[in-house]
């Protein structure tokens, strides 16, 4: 009876540099627009995510989405407060905001 051999997992360790990958996108990219191109040229994911983030808060800020950024912030405060009076106070500040968010709910609809 011939017994199995155990299953080997080789990996080939890789180095990431991101300096030299933008390098390479860089002049790939010049040397496709001067027609020097040797290969097709592939953009990357770097290239298209690398100003996004920026683009989109631009993006934000024209489309009337400034209600947006101030319920994060306000969101964003909430959530310290919390921390904080968890903190200073223990765990009695949740049970404080359980009985006063109903509270601020009734009073707001009531009006």
């Amino acid at each position: 009876m011939k017994k199995t051999k155990y299953q080997r997992f080789h990996v080939v360790p890789r180095h990431y540099d991101p300096v030299k990958e933008d390098i390479e996108n860089r002049t790939s990219r010049i040397k496709a627009e001067l027609g020097i191109a040797e290969e097709s040229v592939d953009l990357g994911y770097s290239s298209q995510i690398s100003g996004s983030f920026r683009k989109n808060m631009k993006h934000a800020k024209g489309t009337g989405m400034g209600q947006t950024m101030m319920l994060r912030l306000i969101i964003m405060i909430v959530l310290v407060m919390f921390a904080g009076g968890f903190v200073y106070v223990g765990s009695d500040i949740f049970y404080l905001a359980l009985l006063y968010i109903p509270f601020y709910l009734w009073k707001r609809f009531k009006q």
